[in-house]
């Protein structure tokens, strides 16, 4: 694994050799860069809205993410996250670095 680290929040809080820990934050409207996460992840919903995931090859995942959701990715192709609702959305990443690829 390389070792250089990709952006995939809005600020890095805690990085270790198991996990990177990220916060991100998106008003209503707002978008993540493109980016790919480099190993399997965890978010926590902390405030919850609507957003989509947006792929390179623009296939749209939609989701109504509640308070306290908390959902597993594998790692997966290049996307992008915005927020379509009305109101702030925020999530905690964590990265499980010890799984990457």
């Amino acid at each position: 694994m390389s070792d250089e680290i990709v952006q995939v929040g809005t600020q890095l809080v805690h990085q270790d050799e198991r996990v990177r820990v990220w916060t991100l934050d998106l008003a209503p409207g707002e978008q993540t860069e493109i980016h790919q996460h480099p190993c399997d992840y965890v978010y926590v919903v902390v405030a919850g809205g609507q957003t989509e995931t947006i792929d390179v090859d623009s296939t749209v995942h939609p989701s109504n993410d509640q308070v306290g959701d908390a959902v597993y990715h594998q790692v997966g192709p290049a996307h992008l996250l915005k927020n379509v609702g009305t109101t702030h959305y925020s999530n905690i990443i964590v990265e499980l670095v010890s799984t990457g690829h």
